[in-house]
């Protein structure tokens, strides 16, 4: 006596399988907040790689230059060659401070989208909602429900 399996229709298998990938409609707005967050983080990742090329091909072009300077410096004044030298480090250090700077940026700017994002997706009755409620009813001058009179 073999046992037999039962046989799963096809249009079954492909049922069950949309079921896993339907979206929960409370769960809708979290995703699309989700995508929306990620499309702003890979905006200023965009910007912040675009400005760091422009400066390795500034690095590059100012190398090149200044490599020029040195050779045809370098049988008439030894201390032209170090001026070019000295000129194409500082250019070099002013681009390395330009990256840390807009690194930091990116990385502040990025972290606030997300702290925004999920301050968005918080549930109602929560301790950041109550504290949010808090701080817009006293800065607009109103008191709480909640309030001991001093």
């Amino acid at each position: 006596m073999t046992k037999e399996k039962p046989q799963t229709d096809i249009t079954d298998l492909v049922h069950q399988t949309q079921n896993l990938f339907k979206l929960n409609g409370a769960a809708h707005p979290q995703f699309e907040q989700f995508w929306k967050m990620q499309d702003a983080m890979l905006k200023e990742a965009e910007a912040f790689t675009r400005h760091w090329f422009e400066r390795r091909h500034e690095a590059t072009e100012s190398a090149v230059e200044a490599l020029h300077e040195m050779n045809s410096a370098a049988s008439a004044e030894p201390a032209a060659a170090m001026r070019a030298i000295t000129d194409w480090q500082r250019g070099s250090f002013e681009r390395v401070n330009a990256d840390l700077q807009e690194w930091i940026a990116l990385c502040t700017h990025v972290s606030q989208l997300a702290a925004s994002a999920q301050s968005e997706d918080a549930p109602s009755g929560t301790v950041q909602d109550k504290t949010t409620k808090a701080k817009r009813g006293a800065a607009s001058g109103s008191r709480s429900e909640h309030a001991t009179p001093v």
